[in-house]
């Protein structure tokens, strides 16, 4: 007889399982740390300025797996998602060019000469009917095993999709983990290459839609209260610690926090064998970024993403996000996020943080003169934790942390940590999707 099913969390993988088991009757309590949900995806105002902890976006939009969730939760009609269309990237030499919507659309990308568009079409069309069991081939392969072939500027093609599809560099990303997007991506199956963001500001709207869900139905979400210890007794949870020490019986527990810190964090030593333990901090190594919010008394572009291209540049995007949606700043104000990944040690540095902000800003100023004569204010910001595992070769999709352990009854694992394919808060949906089946199965049990 389950007693209680708990959730650590409220993350948007936490805030997705403990939506889907709340639509199917089960009653779950989601402690939070934090005060407020989201994790990785809150939001702050700032200067009456929406700021997002990052810049997160809906990939593939009505095909990502968030979009998916809301969907099996028959919520989707209570957000409103402002499509991001209008990406171009930016070339020193040759100014700006629009990015492919399409597989076709390779053909007519000016970025690159008419050569070159067909030899990347010859790399591109064929794998984006690849199946996902023959990705899976190619998942310990990097994706410059193709990249390296193709001149520079057909490289920097790659440079800009890596940075849009996983805010990283192609020579830390899986060839696998990329053919699974370029198939999603796909139109003649079915895929889109549409992203989206809400439109009343703020990408923890879609946090606050399931936490709003899910209190609803019954169930709670404890802010300000950490989980400090998860016990197990003969195989099988038992309960946990919060942070006031209150000891709360329960024989099933979710994490959703990512799996490496959890089971060297939540547990006494030994639950765990050395193999398992051995797996989960082979994952541990995250990506980093530093990021800067602008505030500006004018816009500068009509464009709502720029991905500059080439070696000279330290900004990898730049993110326009009054033009995504104008809810985010006030009248006459204009809000811009420009970022680049680093290293977590860059990202723990402030002299290095305040030297790549100043790179960043020297971009901005070449690719638009006006810059310095409308800026009002800036915010920059690191961030130690973007993903909470690389999506390096042989780290990706199945050899992730599984959901379960074996020889532990009742134990769970969510996140984009675990496997599911993606990156940040689509891999979280997905690893939420994935898991789902599996505790229902064990509370029927």
């Amino acid at each position: 007889m389950v007693k209680k099913v708990i959730i650590v969390g409220a993350g948007i993988s936490g805030l997705s399982i403990g939506s889907l088991l709340s639509g199917a009757g089960v009653k779950v309590i989601i402690y939070e740390k934090m005060d407020r949900v989201g994790g990785r995806t809150a939001s702050s105002l700032f200067r009456n300025h929406i700021l997002d902890n990052g810049f997160h976006i809906m990939p593939f939009y009505k095909k990502s797996f968030i979009f998916e969730i809301l969907k099996k939760l028959e919520i989707e009609s209570r957000i409103q998602i402002a499509k991001v269309t209008d990406i171009e990237f930016y070339s020193e030499e040759t100014s700006f060019h629009k990015y492919p919507k399409g597989i076709l659309d390779i053909l007519s990308l000016s970025m690159i000469d008419f050569k070159s568009r067909l030899n990347l079409l010859k790399v591109l069309f064929p794998i984006s009917f690849y199946s996902i069991k023959k990705s899976e081939m190619m998942d310990s392969l990097p994706l410059t095993t193709v990249t390296k072939r193709l001149d520079k500027k057909t490289k920097s093609f790659f440079d800009a999709i890596c940075m849009l599809a996983f805010a990283d560099i192609p020579e830390n990303i899986s060839l696998g983990e990329f053919i699974r997007t370029i198939i999603r991506a796909n139109p003649f199956r079915g895929g889109t290459s549409e992203f989206g963001y809400p439109q009343e500001g703020g990408y923890d709207q879609i946090s606050k839609l399931l936490a709003n869900y899910i209190t609803s139905n019954g169930s709670t979400i404890v802010l300000n209260s950490e989980v400090k210890k998860i016990i197990v007794k003969n195989g099988k949870v038992d309960g946990v610690i919060t942070n006031n020490n209150k000891l709360i019986k329960t024989d099933v527990c979710i994490i959703s926090v990512p799996a490496y810190n959890a089971i060297n964090t939540f547990f006494d030593k030994g639950v765990f064998d050395k193999e398992y333990v051995e797996l989960a901090n082979r994952l541990n190594n995250t990506t980093s970024v530093v990021e800067v919010h602008f505030a500006l008394s004018e816009k500068i572009s009509d464009r709502q993403v720029v991905f500059p291209v080439g070696d000279k540049f330290t900004a990898k995007g730049i993110f326009f996000i009054s033009n995504i949606t104008n809810t985010v700043s006030p009248p006459k104000e204009h809000l811009m996020l420009a970022g680049t990944p680093v290293t977590s040690d860059v990202a723990s540095n402030s002299k290095s943080i305040k030297s790549i902000v100043k790179k960043i800003k020297d971009d901005i100023r070449e690719i638009y003169p006006i810059f310095d004569k409308v800026l009002l204010w800036e915010r920059p910001m690191a961030w130690k934790l973007v993903e909470s595992v690389v999506k390096g070769p042989g780290l990706v999709w199945k050899q992730k942390m599984p959901h379960t352990v074996s020889d532990i009854e009742g134990l769970f694992f969510v996140g984009d940590s675990t496997i599911s394919y993606g990156i940040g808060t689509d891999s979280a949906a997905h690893s939420a999707l994935l898991c789902y089946p599996l505790i229902m199965s064990f509370l029927k049990r």
